[in-house]
């Protein structure tokens, strides 16, 4: 019968490890990273909408807008603090609206952040969103 040697036992562990360490990039946004779903947009007019199956999904330095049967509108992010910047070059006003933006340049201050729920700011809008 073959004895176990320590140092293969701590070769595979050490092996395993970097495997489980390097399949994905960890999350740099804390609880912000993931896909969160628009609940309701509220504008300082009053107005409420509901879109529907409307998504923010945020990763690293990217942020992509999407919609259920609709194409994806991707750009570059930037979160520091409570303030959540982004630019959509590819995009334009009239496709970023039912997300809530204003304008392909935009900057939100996170209000509330939990691991389930996120509320953006900005002077014209409330956007509130839940982690899907």
């Amino acid at each position: 019968m073959k004895r176990i040697n320590l140092k293969n036992i701590l070769f595979l562990l050490m092996g395993f490890t970097l495997f489980l360490t390097s399949c994905g990039k960890m999350p740099i946004n804390g609880d912000l990273d993931g896909q969160w779903q628009i609940l309701a947009i509220q504008y300082t007019d009053g107005r409420v909408e509901n879109p529907e199956r409307a998504y923010y999904c945020v990763q690293l330095h990217t942020i992509t807008l999407r919609q259920v049967n609709g194409p994806n509108r991707t750009g570059n992010m930037t979160y520091e603090g409570d303030q959540l910047s982004f630019v959509m070059p590819t995009s334009t006003v009239d496709q970023l609206r039912v997300f809530g933006l204003n304008d392909t340049q935009e900057t939100f201050t996170v209000t509330e952040l939990t691991s389930s729920r996120l509320v953006l700011t900005s002077d014209y809008a409330q956007i509130t969103f839940r982690k899907f």
